[in-house]
């Protein structure tokens, strides 16, 4: 066998270290950045409650291009609509949204009680948080015998089908310019 030398020299740049410059190891985008992005993304109804512009698309692909493009342009109006359900089925649900009301009070409680005198138990002081996290695990056996589970897969259920019929009939490229489409494709 022959020799193979292989020049392997070279300047390789050291990664960013995002902890340096502020950002921290696993980056989570913040609940106000979402909310405010999905504000910003909210289509007028009118737009989106238009009926004629629900056309059945011609084939598969198209469909699944059609759904991409709707998710995209209408992607508040999703959340809005995800949230009307959730709210919906709280209304209808009178055991869990009791239980809810119950866990809320106890943190209301709690805070208050933190405000006023640190809860100890022996010499070790607990935590607000750590006070929060007990309610929160008290609450569980209370939410199962009211349904959240039930309650959440109905919620995800409903989102999925009612999100899928209107991205998948709602022919976008009627609305939107050439220019537009291409934005949202984007």
């Amino acid at each position: 066998m022959a020799d193979v030398s292989i020049d392997l020299s070279g300047t390789l740049s050291s990664p960013v270290n995002l902890e340096k410059i502020g950002f921290p190891k696993y980056y989570i985008p913040s609940v106000t950045g979402f909310v405010k992005s999905c504000r910003e993304k909210i289509r007028p109804w009118k737009e989106f409650f238009n009926t004629s512009n629900y056309k059945a698309p011609p084939n598969f692909s198209r469909l699944i291009k059609r759904a991409v493009n709707n998710i995209n342009h209408f992607q508040g109006n999703y959340v809005i609509v995800s949230l009307v359900l959730m709210a919906y089925c709280l209304l209808t649900s009178p055991l869990l949204l009791i239980s809810i009301f119950v866990s809320l009070i106890a943190c209301y409680i709690l805070s208050l009680r933190n405000a006023e005198k640190k809860l100890k138990i022996g010499s070790k002081e607990i935590s607000l948080n750590q006070q929060y996290s007990l309610v929160g695990m008290l609450s569980l056996p209370l939410y199962y015998w009211a349904g959240v589970g039930q309650a959440v897969f109905w919620v995800l259920g409903a989102t999925c089908f009612v999100v899928s019929l209107h991205a998948g009939m709602y022919s976008i490229e009627d609305v939107l310019t050439e220019e537009e489409q291409l934005m949202v494709q984007i």
